[in-house]
């Protein structure tokens, strides 16, 4: 009913009132049987419930079923290690597979099962015991690979309890979906620990203003000020250079102005935090303090300011991370946005980006499209024009194509992606690279399970021709006997300078040589600086490698063709949904495929130096179909499609 959500929703507790000791806090919440909704952006790992979690199984004994849900297997195998770590083994049955153990876990009630939403629908379909504890870890992810699938497992999962205690760790605040799940959560605690995300959840409104200049720039902050006035919203400016912080002074010498340059004037700036609402002017004596700006060049811990409500963001700081940080003057004032309407101010973002700051634009688009705020038709335009020219910037440099885009037909993060998603003439495939019929190929390495470093070894250009020998093995003996004659004085190791697209040799051992092509070097000064190279015919991987260890290719050496290329199997992703593969998926391939073994398979298309396969024949198996049994890959006719849509360009 109304009344209960709303009694549920009295019971989460705010950002700013956390206990000094967060993490006992924590404990206590998931000890005593409450949800918990932890927001945390950090790039580690979200772990820090799995220790109350495990303690809590324990003491719920034959009485306590919990299921944590994960995104990955990769991720379900680690937790699975920590999880194993903590509970007696002969006591609970930790599964996350779909084996006959998981199902005899459920079947009795109590234990803990690690599963992903696709290993565990199955196993639900006969679930009659009821489930006393849902973790959704990394509840971003699980959204973003587990799709539909996730979508019907919730339903299917709250049917068989209702009001569970829930533990849900996400580093976005997905407002929809969060709100969702505290309907079925149990006493929930939302515990922010990144104040940015925070001030999302609280309703801060976000402005972006798009400058050519220095003053553009003060002319939008002063139309800002006019509108959110000093004297209504406590307010602070971030300007980070020194030059601008000058210009800024003498623009705002109208306004009281606070600057932090010692402790000299902490003590302002603390009675600047006490200044009144304006709510509560009226009721007030106003503070002389009272509608002062305070300057700041970056964030400043020291103060402990918690309670501005206008931040101005004169020019963007040099990481995201930094940029988050700046968030921390809010927590104060961020308002409990899932309690009934209350009277705080609403807070305000203004970020100005000169042209130098514009390279943070697909970033900042993409975190307010994720918050859904508005974004203003000019924004949308700048960002797609810089979008545009970053992609002819990474064909210019024949930058390295998206692996996600190859593997699923598109990209899913392409305003934040470093690598290249359009095609061009560099791509176009070449005659040495067959674009149908059928191939065998010599496995070099197996990158991950639909994807192969091979060299060519015969074709068939359709079934009724005969199977035509190729002659790259041989070349790549030959080749090799020559880097060996060429390298064995040791005079002709010559160091290289820092070229994009150079072939180069790199000496693997003592009598093994490789050609390598340079595909990204570093905007630095130093002379031994480290590149990236790719390997051209002993396998097509990317590695890192210093130029000191990087020498002079003989130049009719280079003008040989690789005899490395790349299959890939069209259409064929991971079995969870993931963006990649994990890097333990290739040990789970290793008894069917063998390096150094002949394998054949169907061309669907081809690129310059990438062969899309629709089929691998092993002996009596079809190598797609174990995959799916193993629960590592599947075919999805979707991606298939959207990969055979990418192709065109490659073929005229």
């Amino acid at each position: 009913s109304d009344e209960s959500m709303r009694l549920q929703m009295d019971s989460l507790v705010h950002a700013s009132q956390q206990p000094a000791d967060e993490s006992d806090h924590l404990s206590a919440q998931i000890l005593a049987g409450h949800s918990v909704l932890l927001i945390d952006s950090a790039k580690r790992r979200l772990d820090d419930y799995v220790q109350p979690l495990c303690q809590r199984v324990r003491e719920g004994g034959k009485h306590c079923l919990s299921i944590l849900l994960v995104a990955t297997r990769q991720r379900a195998l680690e937790l699975q290690q920590q999880v194993a770590g903590q509970l007696d083994s002969q006591d609970y049955e930790i599964c996350s597979t779909t084996s006959e153990a998981a199902a005899a876990l459920l079947a009795r009630g109590h234990g803990l099962l690690v599963a992903t939403p696709k290993q565990l629908r199955t196993l639900l379909l006969q679930q009659t015991s009821r489930i006393d504890c849902l973790v959704f870890d990394e509840l971003e992810r699980l959204l973003a690979y587990g799709g539909q699938c996730f979508e019907e497992l919730k339903v299917t999962l709250f049917k068989l309890c209702t009001l569970p205690q829930l533990l849900v760790t996400t580093r976005l605040w997905l407002a929809r979906e969060m709100e969702q799940l505290l309907e079925h959560a149990k006493q929930p605690l939302l515990l922010f620990r990144d104040l940015l995300e925070a001030a999302a959840y609280g309703g801060c409104a976000w402005q972006l203003q798009l400058g050519d200049s220095r003053e553009q720039q003060l002319q939008q902050l002063s139309a800002y000020l006019q509108h959110n006035p000093p004297q209504r919203l406590r307010t602070l400016i971030y300007c980070s250079r020194n030059e601008d912080m000058l210009k800024l002074r003498q623009h705002l010498s109208s306004y009281k102005l606070l600057q932090h340059r010692g402790r000299q004037d902490k003590q302002q700036i603390e009675l600047w935090q006490r200044q009144a609402s304006h709510t509560l002017i009226k009721y007030c004596i106003i503070l002389q303090h009272a509608g002062k700006i305070l300057l700041l060049q970056a964030h400043a811990p020291e103060l402990h300011v918690e309670n501005a409500q206008s931040v101005i963001h004169f020019n963007m700081p040099p990481t995201w991370s930094q940029f988050r940080k700046r968030f921390a003057v809010f927590k104060a004032e961020i308002r409990n946005a899932l309690l009934p309407a209350e009277s705080q101010q609403q807070l305000s973002t203004l970020l100005l980006l000169d042209r130098q700051s514009q390279q943070s634009l697909p970033q900042l688009l993409e975190f307010m499209q994720q918050h859904d705020q508005p974004i203003a038709e000019p924004l949308a335009r700048a960002n797609a024009q810089l979008l545009a020219t970053r992609e002819q910037s990474l064909v210019a440099r024949q930058a390295v194509l998206c692996p996600v885009m190859l593997l699923h037909g598109n990209c899913r993060q392409p305003s934040t992606c470093q690598y290249r998603h359009l095609l061009s003439d560099i791509d176009r495939n070449c005659a040495t690279v067959p674009s149908g019929g059928c191939i065998q190929f010599e496995l070099l390495k197996i990158c991950t399970p639909s994807h192969f470093a091979a060299r060519l070894v015969a074709q068939q250009a359709t079934a009724v021709c005969p199977w035509q020998t190729l002659s790259m093995p041989q070349q790549y003996a030959e080749l090799q006997q020559q880097l060996r004659s060429h390298f064995a004085t040791g005079k002709q190791h010559v160091a290289v300078s820092a070229q994009l697209q150079q072939i180069c040799v790199r000496q693997m051992t003592d009598d093994c040589f490789e050609r390598v092509c340079i595909t990204f070097v570093p905007h630095t000064s130093a002379t031994d600086t480290t590149v990236r190279v790719k390997h051209l015919d002993l396998s097509t991987v990317i590695h890192h490698a210093k130029l000191s260890e990087l020498f002079v290719c003989p130049l009719e050496l280079q003008q040989l063709q690789p005899l490395a290329l790349d299959v890939r199997l069209t259409g064929v992703v991971p079995y969870n949904g993931e963006d990649i593969w994990q890097h333990s998926d290739n040990a789970l391939v290793a008894d069917l495929l063998l390096p150094g073994g002949i394998y054949e398979a169907n061309v669907d298309h081809a690129l310059s130096q990438t062969i899309f396969v629709s089929s691998l024949k092993l002996d009596s198996l079809d190598y797609v179909e174990q995959l799916q049994l193993r629960q590592l890959g599947m075919l999805d006719n979707a991606v298939k499609s959207r990969v055979s849509d990418l192709i065109p360009i490659a073929r005229n």
